[in-house]
């Protein structure tokens, strides 16, 4: 189901070079596996009301080639399509059309790594809105976008289904 507008498709380049490049990052205490079955759940993004529909066209399970429909502010829809999809690793979309001509391309890459108390996530939000103030837009947009998107990933918590503790190894006798 793509959109009227054309959005242009980019790859993991575009994550360094765009002209805005928001990164942040969240501790959370839930192991990899977890994190990335909340990544791809019909929950994502729930808590920013901003973000009022997450649809998956494609039926599970998911994995690379994955679509998925948002739509923003009850207004601008995008189609977004995985290109890589490693469970419990690493997941990054390119954005492919749009309901409005507001982008020219978008892309976003979630990376999980497995720490001591859980999962260190990283999400990269790159995007080129166009235009020829792109990257004047840039230089000003992503300081202000950062502490926004700190806190959009966060909410991650509230989606990540409990895990039932995991029982210390016994201890057994010899005789």
């Amino acid at each position: 189901m793509a959109f009227p507008h054309s959005v242009r498709r980019v790859d993991d380049q575009f994550l360094k070079t765009a002209p805005i490049v928001v990164t942040a990052t969240v501790d959370l205490d839930a192991p990899p596996a977890a994190v990335f079955e909340a990544l791809g759940s019909d929950e994502m993004w729930s808590w920013m009301p901003i973000l009022d529909r997450l649809r998956w066209v494609t039926p599970r399970p998911l994995g690379e080639g994955a679509v998925r429909t948002l739509r923003i502010g009850r207004s601008v829809e995008v189609e977004e399509e995985f290109y890589r999809w490693e469970e419990g690793r690493r997941a990054t979309f390119t954005v492919t059309s749009a309901s409005k001509p507001y982008l020219k391309a978008l892309a976003e890459d979630f990376i999980l790594e497995p720490t001591s108390r859980g999962t260190r996530l990283t999400w990269v939000m790159a995007l080129d809105p166009g235009g020829k103030h792109a990257a004047k837009l840039g230089k000003v947009l992503g300081p202000l976008l950062a502490p926004g998107n700190k806190f959009a990933i966060s909410g991650i918590k509230k989606i990540i289904k409990p895990q039932a503790p995991v029982a210390p190894p016994r201890e057994t006798a010899t005789v």
